[in-house]
């Protein structure tokens, strides 16, 4: 198993602590809520700042997820992409390259398209690069000139650093990100062949469009056949071969060093800058040339043994021995040995001094028992000297091919937004004051500055975003989803008592639609009023304040006997039953965390699924039985029962109030079990942002979204789709009852297949949503992340939701269309319930994933995007609930539903431009966002 909890005891505080394991790690700030007191103990070791973590060289650290390779050290296995080493054996470097950037094994055409591509970008490097390594001496190591020349192509093109251009380009355009590789694995290609030209004194040939990419790299590195003049084919095969070894290896010093330069949101260049300098130490890359000495010192076989004695007395080192990741053999040194049998036209004496000591390290027990064995650079190197490179230029020769790697793994971290890498340190130095001192000073410098004070008034990043218990998140989940329910239930559970109350109020079925319309145009309105109160004075004053309006609204229509008062008071139940639709995203919003998302939203979703196909069933016995004043009573007893466990129990859950649940609650904000079982009076705590003055409610903010690209056409489109639900809906009471004389209780029955229809479709197309994310992901060349919030600047989110979306809409348009057409010839009752299980099937699935792409877009803020949701969705079906029976009795069922139809047809298009230019826009106002961010941030 590699989940589980991880059961810590401190024996500092004797305090007990429960860590989750993921995938067999746990996380590091996890570790941070393990906190002691900082009395009579070291100032340096913040012991009251939580555990920290010490581990000298990450020698058990994962510092980041990956999808590129895998190595399994107890097995000898190395994987690139799920590939394994024998399947890649005989990979161009095009192919190899294509797979661990991208993804997927390229086909004939993509590998030709990535050849030219990179002989082209070759050809464009500016000659300045190979003058600034002229100028400088041959006799230099390869290194500095390498440095030079990258340095001198950076300086070429200055618009690719992000600093003085747009701090985040390589995450908003991942066109540019891709081009950007490309060009740097290019001018890498030169500069290394610059450099060695240079150093040999030998004429510089320039790129060839015809040749791949190993080929010119042999031609401007003057590695060419003196009668064919073209680069060795076997040497060339070699150093492929070895390539496909030598490409990735994950979390090597050499990834890692350009990573770490990369979170700063560096462009490549500079990250492979840092990646070639760490590659020439001596414990990396550099090992081949210190293995080079080292055999240049033993000389021959025979002085083996001595080597070996003086390796187990310490007095000497031996580089390319052993290795930090393999305990047995490495994987890739058999195939290097396959690789040599391929060079014996080359005479490397030192060659048979390796092997004398592969054979008599491995019958010494000294090396076997500390898991000691060749690794890839002790023989790799022999490749390097057997095809023609001199022993000091390897490193920059297996840069060559590792660039395939770092490049990968940059990519991944821009596209993936890792975090900036900033590790800290175990102070060892003296310390100078006293505990007591140190807390005299603290009482007296609370504004003190210094380098652990936040820049931002917020929470510290070690605190748990909830200190709520995963089952008391779904508990306050539950709660807040049956709470919202009470809106969906007190609209549908009217409909099969519209006839019975239009007969008694002696008023037409178009004028008790006026009711409906009254309705949803406070379900569209009260959300943004009730959201803006909730976030500053809480969640529950809020739902207080929701209930007590709701309970009183339901009295007085129970009570009522007249047009005016109900429409009126529906109005008012409206206001107070839809506020809580507001507040369950909010509640949602303060305990759950995007990572948390997919656990908790069947919790979130089953009132608003239940409530529509129970209300009308429930509505019905009650009108036939009770008569309609008893719907209100019930919903009346319904909310009362309710609200009373939840004002006694509900936490209040406002970040803004209670920050992560941590600080207690106190005036309304507390439950009234808490303040029964508080011994002593809680007081407000010190907040550490300061309350804003409570202001009235505005509403522009969220119609300012109407107006956003691409939102605002979502929106729209989700309205539309959402209007022609209602359409079909609170026509049926009507219709139902003139086709087939069904009473109230018959026509709260026919809602059941538009209940079924909606669950079905919230299920079943919510597995078809997440599928087709995963296989939008993977076709992009990233990793998908189950249990991360995952950012969508770089990935086109509208594309992936409406690729379902779109086919779900233009279906919800030919069912309608189909139940106009049918209905027009009075059908059997089962023919109509089927069609309208279809019609609420297919709009359900439109609206759903609409309403998924509208909180991917506004993920950090879904309660302001969900109240314009709300806000547009419910006056369109406001409208079409007004007019739908009018229409049908001016043109009829058969022409009333094509024209509503028609109406979702036209959506088709709208989603089809933010299906084609959405992406373009949001990395557009991303890129504006940025630059206006950096400006205010300018001192």
């Amino acid at each position: 198993m590699s989940t589980g909890t991880l059961f810590i005891r401190d024996s500092r505080t004797n305090v007990n602590y429960e860590i989750p394991i993921t995938r067999n790690a746990v996380r590091a700030t996890d570790l941070q809520r393990i906190q002691a007191p900082s009395l009579n103990r070291n100032r340096a070791d913040q012991a009251a700042q939580g555990l920290r973590v010490y581990d000298p060289g990450l020698q058990n650290t994962v510092v980041t997820q990956s999808a590129i390779s895998f190595s399994a050290h107890e097995h000898g296995l190395l994987l690139y992409r799920g590939y394994t080493l024998d399947q890649l054996w005989g990979c161009e470097f095009e192919e190899m390259f294509h797979l661990l950037l991208w993804g997927t094994y390229p086909t004939e055409s993509q590998y030709e398209e990535l050849r030219q591509r990179l002989a082209q970008y070759m050809q464009e490097v500016s000659d300045n690069v190979r003058r600034a390594i002229f100028t400088l001496p041959k006799a230099t190591s390869p290194l500095p000139l390498i440095l030079a020349g990258l340095s001198a192509y950076l300086a070429c093109i200055p618009d690719v650093i992000p600093a003085t251009t747009n701090a985040t380009i390589y995450q908003t355009d991942i066109k540019r990100t891709d081009q950007m590789i490309l060009q740097t694995v290019a001018a890498y290609a030169v500069v290394f062949g610059a450099v060695r030209s240079h150093r040999l004194g030998i004429p510089w040939r320039s790129p060839s469009l015809h040749q791949t990419y190993y080929e010119n790299i042999f031609a401007m590195a003057g590695l060419i056949d003196p009668e064919t003049r073209r680069p060795n084919p076997t040497r060339i095969s070699c150093f492929r071969r070895f390539g496909n070894l030598n490409a990735e290896h994950g979390m090597a010093l050499t990834v890692f060093s350009a990573l770490v330069t990369a979170s700063s949101l560096t462009d490549p260049v500079s990250c492979l800058i840092s990646a070639v300098a760490a590659a020439h130490g001596p414990l990396h890359f550099g090992a081949t040339e210190f293995a080079q000495r080292a055999l240049r010192d033993i000389e021959e076989p025979n002085n083996v043994p001595a080597f070996i004695e003086e390796i187990k007395s310490g007095k000497r080192k031996l580089f390319g021995y052993g290795h930090r990741t393999y305990k047995g053999m490495d994987p890739r040194v058999r195939p290097i040995q396959n690789i040599l049998k391929d060079l014996t036209d080359f005479h490397q004496p030192l060659l048979k001094v390796a092997e004398a000591i592969e054979e008599a390290a491995t019958n010494d027990e000294y090396f076997s028992t500390r898991g000691l064995y060749p690794n890839a650079d002790f023989y790799g190197n022999f490749v390097f000297t057997g095809i023609g490179f001199e022993p000091d230029l390897i490193p920059a020769a297996m840069l060559t091919h590792r660039i395939m790697g770092i490049m990968a793994h940059w990519r991944e971290y821009m596209v993936t937004r890792g975090k900036l890498f900033r590790p800290t340190h175990l102070y060892t130095g003296q310390s100078n004051m006293s505990n007591r001192d140190i807390h005299q000073q603290t009482l007296h410098q609370d504004d003190e500055v210094n380098e652990e004070t936040l820049l931002l008034p917020t929470a510290p990043s070690s605190e748990p975003y909830s200190v709520f218990t995963p089952m008391q998140k779904r508990l306050i989940i539950l709660t807040a989803a049956l709470a919202s329910s009470f809106s969906p239930l007190s609209a549908s559970i009217y409909y099969p008592a519209l006839n019975s109350i239009a007969k008694d109020l002696r008023v037409s079925p178009s004028q008790i639609n006026l009711t409906i319309t009254t309705y949803m145009i406070c379900q569209g309105l009260a959300p943004m009023l009730t959201g803006s109160l909730a976030d500053q004075a809480g969640r529950r004053p809020a739902y207080i304040l929701c209930f007590v309006i709701y309970i009183f609204g339901n009295i007085a229509l129970a009570l009522q006997h007249t047009f005016p008062a109900l429409l009126s008071l529906r109005a008012v139940q409206s206001c107070g039953s839809s506020g809580t639709v507001a507040l369950a995203s909010a509640v949602a919003a303060d305990i759950i965390t995007s990572a948390e998302r997919g656990m908790y939203m069947g919790f979130a979703c089953l009132g608003n699924i239940l409530a529509p196909s129970i209300g009308p069933i429930v509505g019905g016995m009650l009108s036939k039985y009770l008569g309609w004043q008893a719907i209100f009573w019930f919903l009346t007893i319904a909310a009362g029962t309710f609200f009373m466990p939840l004002l006694l129990l509900f936490p209040e859950t406002c970040r803004g109030i209670v920050a992560n649940g941590s600080i207690p609650a106190v005036g309304w904000n507390q439950t009234i079990w808490s303040y029964l079982h508080t011994t002593t009076p809680v007081t407000p705590p010190k907040l550490s942002v300061p309350r804003s003055r409570a202001k009235v409610p505005n509403p522009c903010s969220t119609l300012r979204l109407l107006s956003h690209r691409p939102v605002g056409l979502v929106l729209l489109a989700n309205g539309v789709v959402f209007s022609s639900y209602y359409a079909v809906t609170a026509g049926i009471p009507a219709l139902f009852q003139k086709i087939y004389d069904l009473d109230d209780l018959g026509i709260g029955l026919c809602f059941i297949p538009a209940g079924l229809g909606s669950l079905f479709s919230a299920t079943a197309n919510g597995v078809l949503v997440d599928w087709n994310y995963r296989r939008a992901r993977r076709n992009a060349g990233q990793t998908v992340h189950k249990n991360q919030k995952q950012d969508i600047i770089g990935f086109p989110i509208e594309q992936a939701r409406l690729q379902i979306g779109l086919p779900m809409t233009i279906l919800a348009a030919v069912s309608i269309v189909a139940y106009g057409v049918l209905m027009s010839f009075k059908p059997p009752l089962l023919a109509a319930l089927i069609v309208v299980f279809m019609i609420c099937f297919f709009t359900t699935a439109a609206y759903n994933v609409m309403n998924i792409l509208i909180v991917d877009l506004y993920y950090e803020t879904p309660a302001t995007a969900m109240a314009a949701n709300n806000l547009v969705r419910c006056f369109l079906g406001a409208g079409a609930a007004a007019v739908v029976n009018p229409l049908i009795q001016q043109i009829g069922i058969q022409w009333t539903y094509c024209c509503v139809s028609g109406v979702v047809a036209l959506v088709a298009p709208i989603l089809g431009i933010v299906y084609v230019h959405g992406w373009e826009w949001r990395k557009k106002q991303a890129e504006t966002a940025a630059q206006l961010r950096i400006i205010h941030e300018r001192p």
